[in-house]
């Protein structure tokens, strides 16, 4: 019968259950109780972290994270614990593949905004994450394993997305307009943006970014 816990591992959330309730010793992990100190260490601190954090152990890459990962995870849940990385995220192989290549031999790896396609319900799904990656050294200073913290920030990026989708279609109504239009910005009065039918009024002057009475002096000269 596997333990109900464990005093690195208490039974506080679904997916510590998981983990004691897991055949390590069909993989090359052995049982849970005779884990080494360092990933035993290792699955308690990530258990402990609410950030959503994944330990890829062993040249394989055997995949034991924390509740918060099995959230990002969606309804690859559970069947990626315990896997191999390489094959639990079949899409991303070759991605996983670098990590794990970097990782055991030393390096570190970050990624703002990385885009992948994740298969995370039965369908591709572009995805955007900040991933980092760095080696687990057991006390003899051998490296064991990868550590990968993995913060989704999709919602951030189509938010992003949509706000200069947006920009871009006022600047082309801006420009398309028959009136004179500009933004200026500032105390300083900076232009920001000018459409063509003000720029053809000011002469095709340079405007962008400067003070209106550095682009155009004669109107600071009249008080405006």
């Amino acid at each position: 019968m596997p333990p109900a816990s464990l005093p690195f591992l208490p039974a506080t959330d679904e997916t510590s259950r998981l983990i004691l309730a897991f055949p390590w010793d069909t993989t090359s992990l052995g049982p849970i109780e005779g884990w080494p100190t360092v990933l035993k260490t290792t699955v308690a601190l990530i258990m402990a972290t609410p950030a959503p954090i994944v330990t890829l152990w062993g040249e394989d890459g055997y995949m034991i994270y924390n509740d918060a990962y099995r959230v990002f995870a969606g309804g690859r849940h559970p069947v990626l614990l315990g896997s191999k990385v390489r094959e639990g995220w079949p899409e991303v192989a070759d991605f996983n593949d670098n990590v794990m290549k970097v990782g055991l031999a030393g390096g570190t790896l970050s990624y703002q905004d990385q885009e992948l396609t994740l298969h995370r319900s039965g369908q591709p799904e572009q995805v955007w994450m900040n991933l980092d990656y760095s080696p687990i050294r057991d006390q003899d200073g051998a490296i064991a394993g990868v550590m990968s913290v993995v913060v989704e920030t999709s919602s951030k990026v189509k938010a992003e997305r949509h706000v200069r989708a947006e920009r871009e279609r006022l600047n082309t109504m801006f420009e398309q307009a028959p009136g004179f239009i500009c933004l200026l910005d500032g105390a300083e009065h900076r232009y920001s943006l000018a459409n063509e039918a003000y720029r053809a009024l000011t002469g095709n002057r340079p405007l962008l970014g400067l003070p209106v009475a550095q682009a155009v002096p004669e109107l600071a000269e009249r008080g405006v």
